[in-house]
């Protein structure tokens, strides 16, 4: 009987862990999504480099995409900036 309670509890965990990783990379998605918008830039190349070389390659695309710009200084602090703002919304919805 305990180790059918130890193993419940194991699947549970391991649920809620790959339903926070969801949750994180969607927020991850949308706050590149504004950025980009933002920007000018052109959204889909910045989600595929999330997609498939994770954060760093994202905001990597959007930096040398947005050289030229004189209003970008640095893409990353505008990144975090950013999502500080959408967690901030999203916690007084609750």
């Amino acid at each position: 009987m305990g180790f059918e309670m130890r193993d419940s509890f194991v699947r549970r965990e391991e649920c809620k862990a790959a339903w926070e990783s969801e949750v994180e990379f969607a927020e991850m998605a949308r706050v590149l999504k504004a950025l980009a918008a933002e920007l000018g830039q052109d959204s889909n190349v910045a989600l595929g480099e999330l997609a498939h070389h994770g954060l760093g390659a994202a905001l990597g695309v959007l930096a040398g995409q947005a050289e030229g710009s004189p209003e970008v200084s640095d893409v990353e602090a505008d990144y975090l900036q950013r999502r500080a703002q959408s967690r901030l919304a999203a916690s007084r919805l609750q």
